[in-house]
């Protein structure tokens, strides 16, 4: 069942995420994740279910949030075969992103024609990225972009400007 909070959240449009994972065995990765998403203001769910051992509720799962609507973007924290990313993104309306905890597997990268999905390794990353899809439709979300660029940039520049007047960084 959706929290009332997050499908409200959902409805706005304004974009949202909904971490997916296997287990709660990763809850370091996920923690790294939400946090990510809070940088950037990101309504997010989060989810326990395996792919594996729950495939009917899984399914369940993806047709409610499915059924609510909204821009919603998926993460996929899996290990080992990771079927849930295969899953999820052949069966959920919105865009998934494949976050294993224990790096790289070569399942998230090659599921079947019809299931696509984005990998990020680095859960610190994901935040990002889902706020760069919804930039576009949400004023709040692209303002926090913009400070969060200007502020590297400006971070270089001042670093540039040391080097040039001391020959090296100090």
């Amino acid at each position: 069942m959706i929290r009332e909070d997050f499908r409200s959240a959902m409805q706005s449009n304004k974009g949202c995420a909904v971490i997916m994972a296997g287990s709660d065995s990763d809850k370091g990765h996920i923690d790294e994740i939400i946090k990510s998403l809070q940088n950037y203001n990101i309504p997010y769910d989060v989810r326990i279910c395996s792919a594996h051992k729950q495939p009917d509720r899984l399914m369940s799962m993806i047709r409610e949030y499915n059924e609510v609507g909204g821009l919603v973007a998926y993460v996929a924290v899996a290990g080992g075969t990771d079927a849930l990313s295969g899953t999820l993104s052949y069966h959920a309306f919105g865009p998934v992103i494949s976050s294993p905890p224990n790096g790289i597997n070569g399942s998230c990268l090659s599921n079947p024609p019809g299931s696509s999905n984005a990998y990020i390794e680095r859960a610190v990353n994901v935040g990002r990225f889902i706020a760069q899809i919804y930039s576009g439709i949400n004023p709040e979300i692209r303002d926090l972009l913009e400070k969060e660029n200007a502020e590297k940039i400006s971070s270089l520049e001042q670093a540039d400007a040391k080097f040039q007047k001391y020959g090296e960084i100090k």
